[in-house]
């Protein structure tokens, strides 16, 4: 097994993508933000942070749950690198 470790850079890189795509598909149609947090499972506090963009405050893996709830499949690829001799 390998094991890749990313800085921090491309770690926040990442969860702001992974944010901008959960932030379009936050349904409009609950009547309250506490409704749509509920729904969500998250707390207020927490849905306004993500509308706000504010990518910092999440991890990766709770952006994937949110999107997972959105009903959103998540899917990662990873690949090599293109070489400049190509």
């Amino acid at each position: 097994m390998t094991l890749a470790v990313l800085s921090a850079s491309t770690r926040l890189g990442l969860r702001r993508a992974a944010l901008k795509v959960v932030r379009t598909h936050l349904p409009g149609n609950f009547a309250t933000q506490s409704e749509l947090a509920a729904a969500l499972g998250i707390t207020r506090a927490r849905l306004l942070a993500l509308k706000k963009g504010r990518a910092e405050q999440f991890s990766l893996d709770a952006l994937v749950e949110l999107a997972m709830r959105l009903g959103l499949k998540v899917r990662m690829t990873i690949t090599r690198p293109y070489s400049r001799d190509e």
